[in-house]
C-alpha cells in the first residue's frame, strides 16, 4: 500500500492555490514590493544634487515631514478635497440613481451615457473645464458671473475658489461610478419592503428614509471609501488645471510629492510623505469601516 498523503497536499486541494497564484504573484510584484521599496527609500538620506546614491539616514525624512508647514497645509487642503469630492459624488449620484432606477429604454441609455465623465481621461477633462471656466470665453464662468458667484476673473485665479472648483469637478467625474453602484443596490431592495411600508401608512419620503437609505447605506460607505482613497492619492486633475496655484491654494499632497521628486530632487523625502499618507489613509479607512459596522 502506498503512503497516505495528507489532505492538504492532495492535487485537488492544491488546485485552488495554483489557480490564484498568478494573481498573488502580480499583486506582490505591483503592490507589495514597491511598498517595501518605498519604506526602505523613506529611511535614506538622498538629495540628488549632493550625492548620486542614497545613504541610510534613519528617521531624518520623517523629522523633516513633521516640521514642514507647507506639507501640513497641503494635507489640510487634501482633506478638504477628499471629503468634498465624496460629498459631491454622493449628492450628484443619489438623485441620478433614483431617476435611472427604472426598467425603461431611456433609463438604460442614461445609465450607459452617464459613464462618459468616468471614462474620459483627466487631461481631456482638465483642459475642457479650464475652457469652460475661462473668464473671457468660458460659458460656465459667464453663468457664475451672472448669478454673482464670480467676478471679472475666473474662479481658478482665486485660491479658495480654485480649490472649490476643482473639488466639484473631481466629484463630478467620480459620480458615475457611484451612480452605477447605487442603481445595483436599489435594484436589490425587495419590493415587499416598500409594500409593507405602504401598508403601514408610510409616504414617499418615509419609505425613502426608512427603507431605501438603510438598504443602500453599506454601498454608499464602501464605494465612498473607494472613491475617497482615489481622491486622496490624486494628482493629475489639480496639476492639469492649476499646477497647485494660485498661491498654493490647490497644492494638495500629491502635488507636494511631485515637487519633492521632480523639482527639489528629493525622492527619499517624497517616499516619507507617501508613507505618512498611507498611515493616515489606513487610520481613516478603519474609522469609516467602524462607522459602517455601528449603523
Amino acid at each position: 500500500m502506498g503512503a497516505i498523503v495528507p489532505a492538504r497536499f492532495r492535487k485537488d486541494h492544491l488546485l485552488p492555490y495554483a489557480m490564484v497564484s498568478p494573481a498573488v504573484a502580480v499583486t506582490i510584484a505591483i503592490a507589495v514590493i514597491p511598498l517595501i521599496y518605498e519604506v526602505w527609500l523613506s529611511l535614506q538620506d538622498w538629495y540628488m544634487l549632493k550625492r548620486p546614491q542614497p545613504i541610510f539616514g534613519g528617521l531624518i525624512n520623517y523629522i523633516a515631514v513633521s516640521k514642514d508647514g507647507a506639507l501640513w497645509a497641503a494635507l489640510g487642503r487634501t482633506a478638504i478635497w477628499t471629503v468634498g469630492t465624496v460629498v459631491v459624488e454622493i449628492a450628484l449620484a443619489l438623485p441620478l440613481a433614483l431617476l435611472l432606477n427604472r426598467n425603461t429604454a431611456v433609463a438604460r441609455a442614461g445609465s450607459a451615457l452617464i459613464l462618459i465623465p468616468w471614462v474620459t481621461p483627466f487631461i481631456v477633462l482638465g483642459f475642457g473645464w479650464r475652457f469652460l471656466l475661462d473668464s473671457d470665453v468660458g460659458p460656465i464662468h459667464q453663468i457664475l458671473e451672472l448669478i454673482g458667484l464670480a467676478g471679472g476673473r475666473s474662479v481658478l485665479t482665486d485660491p479658495a475658489g480654485a480649490l472649490a472648483a476643482i473639488t466639484f469637478i473631481s466629484g463630478w467625474k467620480g459620480a458615475p461610478f457611484m451612480v452605477i453602484a447605487l442603481i445595483a443596490a436599489l435594484k436589490s431592495i425587495p419590493d415587499e419592503l416598500y409594500e409593507a411600508a405602504e401598508v403601514d401608512g408610510a409616504g414617499a419620503w418615509a419609505q425613502f428614509w426608512h427603507v431605501t437609505v438603510p438598504s443602500i447605506w453599506n454601498t454608499v460607505v464602501i464605494v465612498g471609501l473607494i472613491l475617497g482613497i482615489l481622491a486622496f492619492y490624486s494628482f493629475d486633475l489639480a496639476w492639469i488645471m492649476t499646477k497647485g496655484g494660485p498661491q498654493d491654494g490647490t497644492a494638495i499632497v500629491g502635488i507636494q510629492i511631485y515637487r519633492a521628486v521632480f523639482l527639489d530632487l528629493r525622492p527619499a523625502y517624497a517616499a516619507a510623505i507617501s508613507v505618512v499618507m498611507l498611515l493616515i489613509l489606513f487610520a481613516a479607512s478603519l474609522a469609516v469601516l467602524r462607522l459602517r459596522r455601528s449603523n
